[in-house]
Formats: structure tokens, C-alpha cells, sequence
């Protein structure tokens, strides 16, 4: 919900243009004009803040977000060829140094996120940061005692029948095919005490969520996490979008006790965290399958 200060509304309308549902709404009368919100249109508002962040004169308040907390627009020290290099060179990281990342270094990655824009102006993305040895172990306990149950579940027909049914053919066929047969190793490795595959032996992970049912929910966890792994690759810490953590630490109820996750709410990205072990020498070519226009 928003409010605007006609005391200092020029109604210059540029809010109404930027609002993408026209709340507020600007009519002139008797060659006056005035901006107002529309009161059929009231319970539509996002809470996005645009209206907020391109008023002139600072007329409009929206809830949750208090204009003193309205930063100042500042010139980008920051030109098109050396964002491009930021990105080009950034690569996943998966054997990290036995060595720890501040939590300072973390806060300063998963503040990165606040940044990230969501759609339907949601500030419901939430992250948990794990950065403690004792609560990953046991965390990935979990995980591999689940994934052991998965592996045998995919291998029965009645089973995959069922999976087939509640999820998606698409869901199975990424199962069967491309995480299992990974994962089969994985676990082999991690019960001969050979090393966590899985985790890969992160000192840190950071874990998205946000309600499940959520509009939009997972490309707000996914967008907030890139932000976070940018900021990383400038601060000096590798990381990696990892695939097999998120669906576990949704669905076990083991793993979802020991992150403390609401029960309204899954986790949808998971990232993970270290000093590389070893460093790139080069940048790989990685293009598109495809760009064009249509005529």
C-alpha cells in the first residue's frame, strides 16, 4: 500500500506511468491536477517502491519501506567491458582450501542479495548461511541417508510410476539420467570415508528460500544468489550453484528440522562457498545456443 503527501505532490504523474498496475493516478479538475490512489486498483499494489524512487520531490511512502532508507543514485565506477570480464572470467568452483571465510567476508556475499530485484516486488527471499563443520556433517548425514532412499525408489517401476504422477516426466528423467548415476558414486565415496562429493567439502554453503507457494519464488532465490556469487568472485571467494542440496533440504524432514525451515517455505538454490584450491589459467569459451531477432 502506498500513500502520497499532497502537501508536496506537484502530480506530475510520473509515478502513475512507472506504477505497472496505474495505482497511483493523476486527473486534473477544474485545471487542477491532482494525484491520488485509485481506489479500485489500491489492493493491486506490489510494494515495489518504484513510485517511491522516481518521485521528484519524495511525496510517496510505501509500506515496508521507509524513504529515509531511499539511497541517493550514485555515478557507476563501472564501464560495459569490464563487467563483461567480471563474467567471463568467473567460474565454478568446486575443491576449496581447508581454510575458513570470515563471516564478515559472508555477510558481505549474502548482502550482495538484499540488491537483487524480485518480481512482484516480494521481499520474501531469505537465506541461510552454514559455516559451521558440525552442523554440515550432520546436515549431510541427512542427505545421503535421503538420496540412498531416492536410489532405490527410481530403480522401482511402481515407483517411478508414482514420480511420474506427483512431480513431472521431466523430473524423473533428470533423476534417472543425470543426478543418480552421479550420485551412486557419491555415496560410495562418502561411506568409504573417501570425501563428501556432494557438498564437494564447502567451508561454507548459503541456502535460499522463500514460501512455497510464492509467485515467482524460485527466480527470486536464483537472481538473489547470483548477485551473491558476483560479490564473491570480487571479494576472492569461489563458489558454485549446487543442484542436489535444495530438493533434500525441502523434502527431509530431518534436514529441514536442523535448518529451522518454516514449514511454508522450501529452499530453491543452493550455493557453495570456500577459497579455491586451485586457480584458473584461463578463461573458457562458453557462448549461447542461440541469439536472434525475429523479423
Amino acid at each position: 500500500m502506498i500513500r502520497i503527501d499532497e502537501k508536496i505532490c506537484r502530480a506530475c504523474g510520473i509515478c502513475g506511468i512507472v506504477c505497472p498496475r496505474h495505482i497511483p493516478e493523476t486527473t486534473e479538475s477544474n485545471g487542477k491536477k491532482r494525484t491520488a490512489v485509485s481506489p479500485e486498483r489500491a489492493a493491486l499494489c506490489m510494494d515495489c517502491g518504484h513510485c517511491a524512487a522516481v518521485c521528484p520531490v519524495a511525496a510517496i511512502d510505501v509500506d515496508g519501506l521507509a524513504v529515509r532508507d531511499f539511497a541517493p543514485l550514485q555515478t557507476l565506477d563501472l564501464d560495459a567491458d569490464r563487467l563483461l570480464t567480471l563474467f567471463r572470467q568467473r567460474r565454478s568452483v568446486r575443491r576449496y582450501q581447508d581454510k575458513p571465510v570470515p563471516r564478515e567476508v559472508l555477510d558481505r556475499i549474502a548482502g550482495a542479495a538484499h540488491a537483487a530485484p524480485t518480481g512482484s516486488g516480494s521481499l520474501s527471499t531469505a537465506v541461510i548461511i552454514i559455516d559451521r563443520e558440525a552442523t554440515m556433517k550432520k546436515m549431510m548425514k541427512s542427505v545421503y541417508q535421503m538420496y540412498g532412499m531416492l536410489d532405490r525408489v527410481v530403480q522401482n517401476p511402481l515407483a517411478r510410476q508414482f514420480i511420474r504422477f506427483k512431480e513431472s516426466t521431466a523430473t524423473l528423467e533428470v533423476m534417472r539420467n543425470f543426478a543418480m548415476p552421479g550420485v551412486r558414486w557419491y555415496r560410495k565415496w562418502y561411506l568409504e570415508g573417501k570425501g563428501d562429493e556432494i557438498r564437494r567439502d564447502c567451508p561454507a554453503m548459503l541456502l535460499f528460500h522463500g514460501p512455497r507457494f510464492e509467485p515467482g519464488v524460485v527466480e527470486n532465490c536464483t537472481i538473489a544468489a547470483l548477485h551473491s556469487i558476483f560479490m564473491a568472485e570480487v571479494l576472492g571467494v569461489g563458489s558454485c550453484f549446487n543442484s542436489l542440496l535444495p530438493p533434500i533440504c525441502s523434502r527431509s524432514a530431518t534436514v529441514r528440522k536442523i535448518l529451522k525451515l518454516e514449514k511454508d517455505r522450501d529452499v530453491h538454490v543452493c550455493v557453495t562457498l570456500g577459497y579455491p584450491k586451485f586457480p584458473f589459467r584461463r578463461v573458457i569459451p562458453r557462448r549461447l545456443a542461440e541469439v536472434r531477432y525475429l523479423d
